[in-house]
Formats: C-alpha cells, structure tokens, sequence
C-alpha cells in the first residue's frame, strides 16, 4: 500500500471529516443537458453509482415531471428490488407536478424524496416566492429555483421567513449569461448563511476546483471552491474574501479552510449540487482523497 498522503491528509482532514464534507453532495441530473443521456440508460446508471465504492457520493436521481412516463417505462424494462430516489423538477408547472405525486404515491418501485421548482419571472420574485410556497401541498422537501434577475434577495428573504424549504442557484449553461462571476455566487453564498437558508446549485459544477472549461472558454466554479466559500461565510468572512475563496484554482488551500471548518455544519447550509456526470466529481474527489480508493491487492 502506498503511504503518500492525499491531498486531504496533507491538510489535516481526516476519513470522517471527509464522509461528512461529501455524503450525498452529487445530485444525479445526467438526463438533463449537456449529457441528456436517454431514460433508461440514466436510470441503469444511477443504480449501478448507488452500489458502488463511490455511493457515499450520490444524491437522489432528477427527473423533470414532463418525462415522467419515460421512468415509468424505464422501471417496467428493468425491475429492481430497489426503490429508485427520485426528485421531480417541475419543469412543466405545480399542477402537472402535483398529478406525477399522485401517480408515483403508490408505486412501491419509486420512493419519491424530494421536488424542484423555478420562480416565475413574470413579476416581483418575492411575490413569486410567496405565490409558489403558498402554492406547495406535496409534503416533501422542496428547492426554490431563484433565478438571477432583480429581486432575487426578496425571494430569498421570503424562503428564509418560511424556513422550510432550500433555495436553489444556476451556476452553469450553454451561454455565458448563466455562469454568474465569483462576485455574484458570492453574494448568493453569504446572503444564505446569513439568512439561514440552505441551498443548493445546479449546472457547470463537474469539477473540484475552478477552471476555464475546455471547448466554451466559460469559467465554471469548483464544488469544492463552494463547500469552502460556504465554511468561510459561515465563518463571518465578507462577500468579497469569500469570492476570493470562489476564484482559486489550487486544491490546497481550499482543503486546508474546510479542514479548520465544521463540515456539518458547512453541508447543512450548502446541500448539494446537480450534476449531469456523477463519474467527473468522484474522479476528483478520488484524486483530492475525500472519498477512498480500494486498493488493489
């Protein structure tokens, strides 16, 4: 066995540290874009993570409620004594949601954990928030998409006065409107922990450590730049240290902030993030040492 250490060792995190930093951080989203891997294939895939060396990893499996008859139908090809942990993305309305609820309740192959939906932007998004929460009858855990527009803080204030439900940020997409700046994500970051809500992000989050993607040239955040951004504002930093903590590209010193921080209490308020590839984050969190390697003998 080798005894080099890790990049998590090297800064001081030990093995449960790391589990708490990471458990259940990957929402599996490869049925949406850029991968939009077909039903089937995305629903073998998922339940193959869920029983392998990385499953620690793995949060439950996105479905937008318009391809609802595609799981079903994906569930009929390919039986399992294992309930599939599924989030509904309302991509279609509360309504229509609220009819795939009612068909899933008692379909015993399904446990249904979780739903996602986006603000309207066709007025105040405080008062969308308040619509949308007034709006919930499901009785699960919900994740209010705010989009980046005037107003976000209403809505988010509005989330935090309810207490009950995440709110959820865009941090990626096909043009470079929906890559917000280190700026931007930071104010995001620091306004939930001060506000006390939990959040999550979705899109443009593969890897560990920001970088320029390879073939867009957009900058995409590091998960583990917002796991530490989060610890710092936690900390009390302000937005522009903690933006500072978005912008970094070495592994290293982001390890040694989340090594000084409570990772619980870190993922209390940073949840999870979506990502259309799980292999990407567990190929980093592999290199870095937050999740083990089997050893060959």
């Amino acid at each position: 066995m080798s005894s080099t250490p890790t990049p998590a060792q090297q800064a001081g995190l030990d093995a449960g540290q790391a589990a708490a930093l990471v458990v259940a951080l990957v929402d599996d989203a490869a049925v949406f874009p850029p991968a939009l891997t077909p039903m089937t294939d995305a629903v073998l895939a998922h339940r193959a993570h869920r029983h392998s060396e990385h499953s620690l990893v793995v949060g439950p499996f996105l479905v937008p409620v318009s391809r609802l008859g595609e799981v079903l139908d994906a569930l009929d090809a390919h039986p399992s004594s294992d309930p599939l942990d599924l989030v509904l993305v309302a991509d279609t309305g509360l309504v229509e949601a609220a009819e795939a609820r009612s068909v899933l309740l008692d379909d015993d192959r399904v446990e249904l954990v979780g739903l996602e939906v986006t603000l309207p932007t066709d007025g105040p998004l405080g008062d969308s928030a308040r619509l949308t929460l007034d709006t919930l009858d499901f009785a699960l855990p919900a994740a209010i998409e705010i989009p980046r527009a005037v107003g976000w803080r209403d809505a988010l204030a509005v989330i935090a006065d309810d207490g009950a439900e995440r709110a959820k940020f865009r941090t990626g997409g096909p043009s470079a409107a929906h890559h917000p700046s280190e700026v931007e994500l930071a104010d995001v970051v620091v306004a939930c922990v001060r506000d006390g809500v939990a959040f999550k992000l979705t899109a443009g989050l593969h890897r560990a450590v920001r970088r320029t993607a390879e073939g867009t040239g957009f900058e995409e955040h590091g998960f583990l730049n917002v796991l530490a951004a989060t610890a710092r504002a936690i900390a009390g930093d302000e937005p522009s240290s903690v933006a500072a903590v978005l912008g970094q590209r070495d592994a290293a010193p982001l390890l040694a902030i989340l090594a000084a921080a409570n990772p619980r209490e870190v993922r209390r308020r940073f949840t999870s993030f979506g990502s259309c590839s799980i292999s990407d984050p567990v190929a980093d969190l592999r290199s870095l040492g937050l999740i083990e390697v089997e050893e060959a003998s």
